[in-house]
């Protein structure tokens, strides 16, 4: 087996992850099409309470039975909503190990299918949900403890003055953003460390911490560049309709399937685009441990493909 255990710069890991992505381009549409199936679900159960909300629930106000049951429905199809949302996050963690693991088969030269790249998460299917949970533990305490910090501050400034109280308000909210940014930039290699090392959630989110301690920049880019393609298969497929949807009134039966068509349209796109950044933060978790440990990540890759051998069979 022969690795390219050359360390890369910015632009050679820009063009290999776009390289490998556009060579196997169907294997990480077909990975990363299975979470999107529950993001449209979400989407469309959404469009429908907020359609029933702004329609139905109005027109039957006079009616005490009809209200009520009405609104069970709503707050039933509200439900539908959290439950779906829970359920992309797991199916999305599992497609990020999946595709990571997909990665990794093809950096060493083997082929892989979407079969074998979700085989190949057997066992570890806890591990990523425990580390979803984790990491939005983390996040989730940080923004709390801001935002209680940011209360008190707005109402302190608020009783010397009310300018005071804004731009406490203002400036604290950007810091929250930055920070939790930070704090998501060094959790970025925390699923191909979970997938490839076999590290507990913790010890994945520490290894991450470790290897991305001296490349945020890269990360950042990374992010960044993958936030520009989003954002272009947006404007090419969502936004269309989402503006005929604005123009013809979200109230209205056109608006609501205008709404419905740039759900659908939306998911198709970005289920193009979100597997570069998975494929970019394995490379460069890879290229991370190339100049780091340089022959050891031989070792671990020949161990995965063990593990993966047994998990066919």
């Amino acid at each position: 087996m022969h690795l390219d255990l050359r360390p890369l710069n910015v632009g050679e890991l820009f063009d290999r992850a776009f390289t490998l992505y556009r060579r196997n381009l169907w294997l990480f549409v077909g990975i990363i099409a299975l979470p999107a199936v529950f993001a449209l679900a979400t989407a469309i159960l959404m469009q429908v309470a907020q359609r029933m909300t702004m329609t139905d629930f109005a027109a039957v106000k006079d009616d005490p039975e009809l209200t009520a049951a009405t609104g069970l429905a709503i707050l039933g199809l509200f439900g539908g909503v959290f439950i779906m949302a829970i359920m992309y996050w797991v199916v999305y963690m599992i497609a990020l190990g999946a595709a990571t693991h997909a990665v990794s088969e093809l950096y060493v030269g083997r082929l892989s299918s979407v079969k074998q790249a979700y085989a190949g998460m057997r066992g570890r299917v806890g591990a990523l949900i425990v580390l979803l949970l984790l990491v939005g533990l983390r996040i989730g305490a940080v923004g709390v403890g801001a935002g209680v910090v940011l209360a008190i501050g707005a109402g302190i400034g608020a009783v010397l003055h009310p300018v005071i109280s804004g731009l406490v308000v203002m400036f604290g909210l950007l810091f929250l953003f930055l920070g939790i940014g930070f704090m998501m930039l060094r959790y970025g290699m925390t699923v191909p460390a979970l997938v490839v090392e076999q590290l507990s959630p913790g010890d994945a989110i520490r290894r991450s911490v470790e290897l991305t301690k001296a490349r945020l920049l890269r990360v950042l880019l990374l992010v960044v560049c993958a936030f520009v393609l989003n954002v272009a298969a947006m404007m090419i497929f969502q936004w269309p309709f989402q503006i005929g949807a604005f123009a013809a009134g979200p109230e209205s039966t056109l608006g609501f399937w205008l709404n419905i068509a740039a759900a659908v349209t939306g998911t198709i796109g970005t289920t193009f685009t979100t597997p570069f950044l998975v494929i970019g933060l394995a490379l460069l978790y890879y290229d991370a441990r190339i100049r780091e440990e340089g022959f050891d990540l031989e070792l671990t890759l020949a161990a995965l493909d063990a593990r993966t051998v047994a998990a066919r069979t």
